[in-house]
């Protein structure tokens, strides 16, 4: 039986289900930048130029100056359709016409994004893709669980040498409702034929735990390495909060 270690008692298991941003990959190295070159495109495109850059970012969630992340905010948590949203929103404020300001927001999310392959860029947590290998070694069902885009998620596996590694992948709008709702993964549990009790949730934000929780998987644990979310607020909701991925300890 494959199982983890916890408080010093074994747990069993068999699915580990994982976020990906924050979680596999270090989400400010790889997600503050893009969304900066995104407001860059949106400036040009509406012709102006710098003063609004702060008003966006403060929008989705980033400290202009600093670069730092709220954990709370859309931007740890938000598909990048509700992200085009929260800028179409920003510009509202400011007396554009929703369906102009939404049609320019969507139209700088594209130029951004297509701009250089910012997926080869793209920070993967140390060690993780030999993690990853040793799960499936040891007979564990791996899945994923993100709300990034699909086309983008396998992109950004493919080039980590990661998309062979995982089950069961579900993207931004596969399962509705999303995070923090728990079918997600009572859909990955079904798929793998795998009792959400036999399943253990592992994430770097609230809604990642919340999740789990509501599913009544058998474990929580919250990643630090990589996240943005702090130790305290993971420890109000996780059952584990560990430094670094690389803390945990399964057995088979």
């Amino acid at each position: 039986m494959t199982g983890i270690e916890y408080k010093g008692k074994r747990i069993p298991c068999r699915l580990i289900i994982f976020d990906k941003d924050g979680t596999l990959i270090d989400f400010t190295a790889t997600w503050v930048p893009l969304i900066r070159k995104r407001v860059a495109f949106l400036l040009k495109i509406l012709g102006r130029d710098g003063e609004l850059e702060a008003f966006f970012l403060r929008s989705w969630g980033i400290d202009p100056l600093s670069g730092k992340i709220d954990p709370r905010g859309p931007c740890p948590v938000s598909p990048r359709s509700d992200e085009i949203i929260i800028g179409t929103m920003a510009l509202y404020q400011k007396g554009y016409p929703w369906d102009e300001a939404k049609q320019w927001v969507a139209q700088a999310f594209d130029e951004a994004d297509a701009d250089g392959d910012w997926r080869e860029k793209v920070v993967p947590i140390k060690g993780i893709q030999t993690f990853l290998s040793q799960l499936k070694e040891h007979g564990f069902r791996t899945a994923l669980a993100t709300n990034d885009e699909r086309k983008d998620t396998e992109a950004i596996l493919s080039h980590l040498a990661m998309d062979g590694l995982f089950d069961v992948i579900l993207c931004a709008g596969e399962v509705n409702p999303p995070k923090p709702h728990p079918k997600t993964i009572f859909t990955i549990c079904q798929k793998l034929s795998v009792h959400p009790d036999e399943a253990v949730m592992v994430g770097d934000s609230v809604t990642d735990i919340m999740m789990g929780k509501r599913a009544g998987v058998a474990l929580t644990i919250g990643i630090l390495e990589g996240g943005v979310t702090p130790r305290k607020e993971l420890e109000k909701v996780a059952d584990l909060v560990v430094d670094s991925i690389r803390d945990l300890k399964f057995f088979k």
